[in-house]
C-alpha cells in the first residue's frame, strides 16, 4: 500500500497541432496514452482541451507527479507547458478517473462561463481553485452521461 502523501497539481499547455487531423483525435489520443501511464503509475485527474491550450488537474504522490510532468514535457503535442500550482491534498478528487477529459463544446459552455471564463482560457490569469473546481464540474457531468 502507497502511504505518501497525496498532491494535487495544475498546469497548463498549448496544443501542438501535427499528428492528427483534428482536436478531437488529438483529446482522444492524451487519454488513452495518459490512462494506461496513470494507471501504472497511481495518478489520476481530469484534463480539459478549449480551443488550443490545455488545463489539467493531477493527483497522486509528488515522485509519481514529477515523472508525469516529465512525459508531458517532452510530448511533443505539448508546449509551452507551465504548472499553475502543486498542494498537498487529502483525498483525490478524480478517483474515478485514471484520466478523464473533455473539450469546450456548446454543451459545456454554461458549465465554463459559470466558472468565470465565457471565452477562452487566459493561461496567464487562471487560477489553481478555478481549475480544480471546472474539472470537478465537467466531471460530474461527464459522468452523467
Amino acid at each position: 500500500m502507497n502511504t505518501a502523501p497525496l498532491q494535487q497539481l495544475v498546469y497548463t499547455s498549448i496544443y501542438r497541432a501535427g499528428r492528427v487531423d483534428s482536436e478531437l483525435q488529438a483529446l482522444r489520443a492524451i487519454l488513452s496514452v495518459s490512462r494506461r501511464n496513470n494507471l501504472a503509475a497511481g495518478v489520476t485527474g481530469f484534463l480539459i482541451f478549449d480551443r488550443d491550450s490545455f488545463v489539467q488537474v493531477l493527483e497522486g504522490s509528488r515522485e509519481a507527479l514529477d515523472a508525469t510532468m516529465a512525459r508531458i514535457a517532452q510530448d511533443d503535442r505539448h508546449r509551452d507547458v507551465a504548472v499553475i500550482d502543486i498542494q498537498p491534498i487529502d483525498e483525490r478528487a478524480f478517483q474515478a478517473w485514471t484520466m478523464g477529459g473533455c473539450r469546450r463544446t456548446p454543451q459545456q459552455q454554461p458549465i465554463f462561463a459559470a466558472h468565470g471564463i465565457p471565452d477562452r482560457i487566459d493561461r496567464a490569469e487562471i487560477s489553481f481553485e478555478t481549475v480544480v473546481s471546472l474539472a470537478r464540474d465537467l466531471s460530474a457531468q461527464s459522468a452523467q452521461g
